[in-house]
């Protein structure tokens, strides 16, 4: 990667549909599923450079677009399949990013950090 320093810090956007198996999602989640093995092989790859690669992995989060393209019912669904009965706010998928991006993070690398609100534990009750 000739356009990264040493010592930076990479983060991909993945999603739980990477891990989730849920219906009429196939392409996007084995899209999602390579984008965390690439990330996972970039780790190991740039490791030498002192350069972390991670991935942050959101659950249902209430954005504009996901509002404005889903009825309410949709919403209250998605939110009940949570542990905590709520979607994410994109401020929380955010700090995510900002906390594996810091220096309190530089520890941490070739991980997936799932921002899910216990969705895919919570599915398997």
């Amino acid at each position: 990667m000739p356009y990264l320093n040493e010592g930076v810090s990479v983060i991909i956007n993945g999603s739980t549909n990477a891990t989730a198996s849920a219906l009429d999602s196939s392409i996007y989640a084995a899209t999602k599923a390579a984008i965390v093995k690439i990330a996972k092989v970039a780790a190991n790859e740039l490791a030498d450079q002192k350069i972390r690669v991670n991935v942050v992995s959101p659950g249902p989060t209430l954005t504009r677009g996901l509002e404005g393209a889903v009825p309410t019912e949709a919403l209250d669904y998605l939110a009940s399949i949570t542990a905590v009965k709520r979607l994410a706010e994109p401020i929380e998928i955010a700090n995510a990013v900002l906390f594996l991006s810091s220096n309190e993070a530089k520890i941490i690398t070739g991980t997936e950090l799932i921002v899910d609100g216990g969705l895919l534990n919570y599915a398997q009750k």
